[in-house]
């Protein structure tokens, strides 16, 4: 989220040749093309991330790319995102859709040696429910009834109702009881030296700079090609991305993708909080706002307009639904209609909050605009940057009028339900607090329709509500823009997204003889 658009650079720092050996082949690995050279070991890679405040898959509530390097889920995700076995080796889901019996694999150590266990499982489960921090897992594993483990391999799901995102949402990361239980999740050590299953583990956090991995030698699905990832945080803006990736230089050291990403940037609005507890002045105040000319201008066009939360490689919006215009007299008519008349071309003050790493000169342009857009119907725009801890503070106390954010998937399903339902307005992330019980209904009944067709209906009724009353203003959803070291194989722009497949960054390598090969 400390971007305006998706941006990834990877640097290859190739490692000495003793470390250089041949691995050993991953026989049917989809990202190996016939013929490619043999993938081998060694060598380390710079990728920029933002900084997690909690090094734990429950609490974190910030994308990062640390997390799915250190915990894995019980299911994984290929390149359809189908789920896929990764802690789980198999499972079978009840013909009535209301159960799950997981077989866990077996020999999974966690990196410090201690055996993984359905014991892990159940704890996760209990942490994700009992935690006193935000969090949308909480919405996505509401429907859980019980959760059962007869024996150390065996964990059993089952459902008040039947869910249909029920298999994607253990692709959670698990986390191990023997490290962050005993105590209050947010005091646990974990939080800070994590230790996973996945195929990298921490050697070093430098607050403010990097974190530092290392290859898990025992990991289940065989060590890792990469030696070591670093990941830093910073991360390249939209502006650099246009003017540098264009240079025949760069071009020639790096391959370079840009894809439709699931990221949107929005603005919740404080429905609990006069005067947006009305729509009119919602609607209007997004109608004053000239997204237009933040997406041409301040973006270069590598961003488009949504007209609701839904993420945009997903189905579940209604394509007919354009987002509000920009038209600052119709603003101002609905402000007037809701009875905020301007007083001597004066009519209230805006404030709205946002975390300090947003505080970037894209951004800051950005606002500049809206200052000025919002200006022009007398509301006085002021913006104010916090640390994610009192971020969220303020979000949970309700002490602000308005917060803009960025909003990734946690797990690779259209349900909204984290944003939208009156149950996460206190405990999840219903950041806008607003409650609708038709809402509720459609939400509920989406999730219970297992075919894809009948949730797109119900999903599309929703849109239109959400259209109308708009508690959330988006405020574009960028492309996400890749650029790889041409040394380094096996690599998708999937593998860093907000859904990574498997196995992922593992997968890759480095191949000194491609540069040797076009120096010839």
């Amino acid at each position: 989220m400390r971007a305006p658009a998706i941006v990834l650079w990877i640097v290859v720092l190739l490692a000495s040749a003793s470390c250089e050996r041949k691995a050993a082949e991953r026989g049917g690995d989809p990202a190996i093309a016939p013929g490619a050279a043999t993938p081998r070991r060694g060598g380390h890679v710079i990728l920029p991330s933002n900084e997690p405040t909690y090094l734990n898959p429950v609490l974190e509530t910030r994308y990062n790319r640390v997390l799915p390097l250190i915990f894995e889920g019980l299911v994984g995700l290929n390149g359809a995102l189908d789920p896929v076995p990764v802690l789980a080796d198999s499972w079978q889901v009840a013909p009535d859709g209301r159960s799950i019996r997981f077989t866990l694999r077996d020999g999974v150590t966690w990196h410090d040696g201690v055996r993984f266990t359905s014991k892990d499982v159940a704890f996760t489960f209990a942490a994700i429910r009992e935690t006193a921090t935000a969090t949308s897992l909480k919405a996505y594993f509401s429907n859980v009834e019980k959760l059962e483990t007869p024996d150390d391999r065996t964990v059993v799901a089952t459902y008040k109702r039947p869910y249909a995102p029920a298999l994607t949402t253990w692709t959670v990361g698990i986390l191990p009881a023997h490290i962050f239980g005993g105590g209050a999740l947010e005091d646990s050590r974990g939080n800070g030296e994590p230790v996973g299953t996945g195929p990298y583990k921490m050697t070093r956090w430098e607050a403010g700079t990097r974190i530092l991995l290392e290859a898990n030698p025992t990991w289940w699905h065989g060590r890792a090609n990469l030696d070591s990832v670093e990941l830093r945080f910073d991360v390249p803006d939209v502006e650099l991305w246009a003017s540098r990736t264009q240079l025949p230089a760069f071009r020639d050291g790096f391959e370079v993708a840009t894809v439709p990403g699931n990221l949107f940037r929005m603005i919740a609005w404080n429905v609990e909080r006069k005067p947006f507890d009305d729509r009119r002045v919602r609607v209007g105040i997004t109608m004053a706002l000239d997204r237009p000319r933040v997406v041409e201008d301040v973006l270069l066009g590598e961003a488009r307009a949504l007209s609701a939360p839904f993420f945009p490689m997903m189905y579940g919006a209604d394509p007919a639904i354009a987002p509000y215009p920009f038209d600052s007299a119709a603003a101002a008519t609905l402000l007037d209609d809701a009875g905020k008349r301007a007083d001597q071309g004066k009519r209230f003050r805006l404030s709205l909050i946002a975390i300090r790493s947003q505080q970037t000169a894209t951004n800051e342009e950005m606002f500049a605009i809206f200052r000025r857009d919002l200006g022009a119907i007398g509301i006085d725009l002021e913006v104010e940057y916090l640390s994610p801890i009192d971020f969220e503070r303020r979000v949970v106390a309700r002490d602000f009028d308005a917060a803009f954010l960025g909003w990734l998937p946690d797990i690779a399903d259209p349900d909204p339900s984290a944003l939208l339902h009156s149950s996460q307005v206190k405990v999840g992330k219903n950041f806008a607090g607003w409650a609708s019980t038709e809402v509720d209904q459609l939400l509920e009944a989406a999730v219970s329709t297992p075919d894809r067709d009948g949730r797109k209906a119900l999903y599309r009724k929703l849109h239109a509500i959400l259209h109308h009353e708009l508690p959330y203003t988006v405020v574009y959803a960028p492309y996400a823009h890749y650029a790889w070291s041409r040394r380094l194989r096996g690599v998708a722009a999937e593998d860093l997204g907000a859904t990574p497949r498997f196995p992922g960054l593992a997968r890759w390598w480095t191949d000194a003889r491609g540069e040797a090969r076009r120096q010839r």
